[in-house]
């Protein structure tokens, strides 16, 4: 696993540590304020985490089957995820047939047990309250990699939430990857999730604008694990340079096995993101006449 970390932001608030993986990604921890309650007699915490999606919704009410692999408009809402009392950290304890496993139990496995669409106002009004109340005004934003369904994504963004016991908002951008892994299949999901990849930046673009204007969160970390990487550092480039002064907002990009080439990188996307900043010190300087600007 490759592991890159970009502060983009002055280093005046904790600052997350790079990650190995997007399960062990360090950001700032306190009391958990993503946990719902705390593991009772029932065996198993909840934890509510939030998400913005380009997938189509399938129809079905079952939280795992809610959104399917087509592609959609950007819609809005959280989940509900258990984790069980007997969880390791780093973890996704899921079923399984070799331990004759035949359905999740929420006492033994990391579930999506609900699944809550909600309006556009309704979404950021009830995010930018829940920060408004957490210690440092802080969230973070997961954007996954490649081959991965709406249910894997919600249940890794509640696990990581857990197990920083993060004191903010956990929030993911859940692209319309194929989600399957398997054979011949995960060769041809790879290349369609090449190009949906590129058609959801400016969908993940427009979502970190908004969600920076319709927030008060301070000190948003952004975290992407593969292919996801590349639509983040492309719309983050992008927004940077149209809004400056959105950069004190992101305090930390942990880019985790980025599906980047280490070239580009270094030649085009970390010398953009400096970019970025020079040009807002530049405004700064202009608009204060300030002197050895």
């Amino acid at each position: 696993m490759q592991t890159t970390a970009l502060s983009i932001a002055p280093a005046s608030a904790p600052a997350p540590a790079p990650a190995s993986a997007p399960a062990s990604a360090s950001v700032p921890v306190s009391a958990p304020a993503a946990v719902a309650d705390t593991p009772t007699a029932r065996n198993y915490a909840q934890v509510q985490v939030f998400y913005a999606t380009d997938r189509k919704a399938s129809g079905s009410n079952s939280p795992s089957k809610f959104y399917g692999s087509e592609r959609s408009d950007v819609t809005y809402g959280k989940c509900m995820v258990s984790i069980p009392n007997d969880h390791q950290t780093g973890e996704l304890e899921s079923s399984s047939i070799l331990k004759l496993e035949f359905r999740e139990n929420p006492k033994k496995h990391v579930v999506l047990l609900n699944v809550t669409k909600q309006d556009e106002k309704s979404y950021f009004t009830e995010i930018a309250k829940r920060v408004r109340h957490s210690k440092q005004k802080s969230a973070f934003i997961f954007i996954h990699g490649y081959s991965e369904t709406f249910e894997d994504v919600a249940r890794r963004t509640a696990q990581m939430a857990y197990d920083l016991s993060f004191h903010g908002v956990p929030v993911f951008y859940n692209w319309p990857s194929q989600g399957n892994k398997m054979g011949n299949i995960a060769d041809e999901n790879t290349i369609a999730d090449e190009n949906t990849i590129d058609w959801t930046q400016s969908h993940l673009e427009t979502f970190l604008n908004d969600f920076v204007s319709k927030t008060a969160a301070k000190n948003i970390y952004l975290i992407a694990h593969s292919m996801g990487s590349r639509a983040l550092t492309e719309a983050l480039i992008s927004l940077v340079r149209k809004n400056p002064e959105f950069k004190n907002r992101f305090k930390e990009v942990i880019l985790a096995a980025p599906n980047i080439d280490a070239d580009i990188f270094k030649n085009q996307i970390a010398p953009a993101l400096k970019i970025a900043k020079a040009q807002e010190l530049a405004r700064k300087c202009t608009a204060k006449k300030l002197k050895g600007c």
